[in-house]
C-alpha cells in the first residue's frame, strides 16, 4: 500500500470513530437520570426512546467497525498490521515500539472486542432466532475501549504524519447540543404544567 492509499483508509477510519463518539456521547445525554428531565422526555417516549436505543447500536456497530477483522475493512487491526510490515513507508514516524504498544492495547481488548463482534453479528447486522456466545457489554468497558480506540488511533496518525484528531471537541459538542435539547424538552413541560394550572384556577 501506499502513502496516499494508507492515509485515505486512516481519515475514513477517523469518521468512523467521530461518528461513533457522536452516538455515544448523544445516546448518553438522553439518558437522565433526574425525574424532571425524564419526564420531560417521556411526553415524546416515541421519538425519545426510539433515539436511545438507535444512538446505542449504531455507536456500537461503529466501534465494532473499528476492529474488524474483514481484509476488506477499513479498520485499526488492518491499518496497523499494514504498518508494521511496512514501518518505513507507512508510519516513517513511529518505532517499533509504538506500534507494539496499540497492538498491546488490542490484546487487552479481546474478551470485549469477542463480544462486541457477537453483539454486531447477532442483534445489529442480523437478528439471529438464538444468541450464542456471550454478548455482555458492560457500560465501564465500552467507555474504556473509546478512550483507548481515540488513543491508538491517534498514535497511529502521529506516527504517519505527526498529526491527531480532535475527538475531545466532538464528543463536547455533541453533549452540549443534546443537554440543550433535554433542557428545551424540560421547559416545555414545565410550560405546559403551568398552563394546566393556570386552567385549573380559572375555572375555580
Amino acid at each position: 500500500m501506499q502513502p496516499k492509499e494508507f492515509k485515505r483508509q486512516l481519515d475514513e477510519l477517523g469518521r468512523v470513530i467521530s461518528d461513533g463518539i457522536a452516538y455515544f456521547v448523544a445516546w448518553r445525554g438522553l439518558m437522565v437520570e433526574d425525574e424532571d428531565s425524564a419526564h420531560a422526555l417521556n411526553r415524546y417516549r416515541g421519538l425519545f426512546l426510539s433515539a436511545r436505543s438507535a444512538l446505542l447500536g449504531m455507536a456500537l456497530m461503529q466501534f465494532a467497525k473499528v476492529f474488524d477483522k474483514d481484509p476488506r475493512a477499513v479498520s485499526l487491526r488492518n491499518l496497523l498490521g499494514l504498518a508494521k510490515e511496512n514501518r518505513e513507508n507507512l508510519t516513517p514516524h513511529a518505532t517499533d515500539g509504538n506500534l507494539l504498544d496499540i497492538d498491546r492495547k488490542i490484546e487487552d481488548s479481546e474478551s470485549l472486542l469477542h463480544r462486541l463482534k457477537c453483539y454486531r453479528d447477532q442483534r445489529l447486522a442480523h437478528h439471529d432466532s438464538t444468541v450464542t456466545g456471550d454478548t455482555r457489554l458492560l457500560y465501564g468497558e465500552v467507555t474504556k475501549l473509546i478512550e483507548e480506540t481515540k488513543s491508538m488511533y491517534n498514535s497511529l496518525t502521529r506516527a504517519h504524519e505527526r498529526a491527531s484528531m480532535a475527538f475531545e471537541f466532538l464528543g463536547r459538542e455533541t453533549e452540549r447540543h443534546t443537554s440543550e435539547v433535554v433542557r428545551i424538552m424540560r421547559e416545555d413541560r414545565e410550560r405546559a404544567a403551568r398552563r394546566i394550572k393556570e386552567t385549573d384556577i380559572s375555572t375555580t
